[in-house]
């Protein structure tokens, strides 16, 4: 997509510009945007820390972009969207607006020491993965392609905040589930949301319980989904693929998504039990690799602690493994609403 100055730079509303970088594992894109500020450009979002995410950057800098950042604000710490965080800032003197949550969990999962990915790995092994596995999604993926520099010094962001960028006031929103604490950026007079990954149109974040972070995120996402379907929302900008209308009707419908998920969990979950490394496998068949199996393996853990919870699932663990298993006296199926908490 070629646009401002031979760029994947886009205009989508007077002011505000979408910049879609590449990244280099997973999904192939990231969208990153840029508020039209009197002294230079405020940025949600920073892209992955890659030399073709890096080249464009330079070209935007020297071209389109050549007023400079005034503000980075980061959403979490996905290294899609802080990889490039302290690189911005040391080429353009920018301040870095971020959550400390998602800085703490940044630092352990990006420049995580030997004794952090001995954790990751047990973690891992725990849960079902072989050893070799989690070996390898440790020492070779979120080690190397998803590993990033972390800013030492940030601005926080307060839930409730209005940011003043430019000609707009945007109200800070902190949502968990996708991750502990994430930015999401409401403009109410045009009706605008900057999302991160908290709400896709073409694809569900993941929702997963990871060595670090959110310890039971299910209710959390649910609850950032019920605050989202009470906004009045026109447009939204995502972090992947297109900007899109009708963003409480994804709200919605990414509550049945996980409803019907729900339902597969307890469905495939066997009277003798289970590991969430075998349970992903019964539900997401098998993966590609092993960094997806994790994926895989840590959206089912957050299925499974809301099943526990709700009284549908029993867990067993040992040093070794932790082992889940169905509770046979429940009723009924689980059910999730926005209008209210969660039932049966």
């Amino acid at each position: 997509m070629d646009g401002l100055a031979g760029l994947p730079l886009k205009e989508v509303l007077p002011g505000i510009l979408m910049f879609t970088l590449p990244v280099d594992y997973g999904i192939d894109h990231v969208n990153v945007y840029l508020i039209r500020e009197s002294e230079g450009w405020c940025l949600f979002d920073t892209g992955a820390e890659c030399e073709a995410a890096r080249a464009l950057w330079l070209r935007a800098l020297a071209g389109p972009l050549a007023a400079g950042l005034t503000r980075i604000i980061v959403s979490h710490h996905h290294p899609d969207h802080l990889g490039l965080a302290v690189w911005l800032h040391e080429r353009t003197g920018a301040q870095v607006l971020m959550r400390q949550e998602e800085v703490a969990v940044a630092r352990q999962t990006h420049v995580a020491n030997a004794g952090d990915r001995a954790y990751c790995i047990d973690f891992m092994r725990r849960h079902g993965m072989a050893p070799e596995d989690a070996q390898q999604v440790v020492g070779g993926v979120l080690q190397s392609n998803m590993a990033c520099a972390v800013p030492t010094r940030t601005e926080p962001l307060e839930a409730g905040q209005t940011l003043h960028i430019g000609a707009h006031a945007f109200d800070v929103l902190v949502l968990g589930g996708h991750s502990i604490a994430q930015i999401c950026l409401y403009e109410s007079r045009l009706k605008l949301l900057l999302t991160g990954d908290q709400l896709l149109e073409r694809i569900t974040p993941n929702i997963g319980v990871w060595p670090y972070g959110e310890t039971d995120p299910l209710p959390r996402y649910l609850e950032s989904l019920r605050t989202i379907a009470g906004l009045d929302i026109e447009l939204v900008l995502p972090a992947h693929h297109d900007v899109y209308h009708a963003g409480v009707k994804r709200a919605h419908g990414l509550v049945a998504h996980h409803q019907k998920a729900l339902r597969k969990f307890m469905a495939r979950l066997g009277a003798g039990g289970m590991n969430a490394t075998e349970l992903g496998y019964a539900v997401y068949g098998a993966q590609s690799d092993p960094l997806h199996a994790y994926l895989a393996m840590g959206e089912t853990l957050a299925h499974l602690l809301w099943l526990e919870r709700s009284g549908y699932a029993r867990r067993d663990e040992t040093p070794a493994v932790t082992r889940w298993y169905p509770v046979t006296a429940a009723d009924g199926e689980p059910t999730l609403t926005l209008s209210g908490d969660m039932s049966r």
